[in-house]
């Protein structure tokens, strides 16, 4: 029998946040916000592991919530 990987690690903090610890990411992408009624919308988060995927789904009162903000470009240096 072999034995599972962990896809991701998740911590229920006591201040009500969650955590998680994905490891070997090979990708991350965002859907496009879709309306489910008025103030309800919908969008889910992808990210790809080299031992899964994990996917979040999530609700919010408006579009602009699921606005990702980037990091800056990584230089590698010699």
């Amino acid at each position: 029998m072999t034995k599972a990987k962990t896809v991701a690690s998740v911590s229920f903090l006591d201040n009500h946040s969650i955590s998680m610890d994905v490891e070997n990411v090979v990708g991350i992408a965002i859907g496009t916000p879709m309306k489910l009624g008025d103030g309800q919308w919908f969008c889910e988060l992808i990210v790809r592991s080299g031992n899964g995927t994990l996917a979040v789904q999530m609700l919010a009162d408006s579009p602009e919530r699921f606005f990702v903000r980037s990091p800056e470009p990584f230089l590698e240096q010699d």
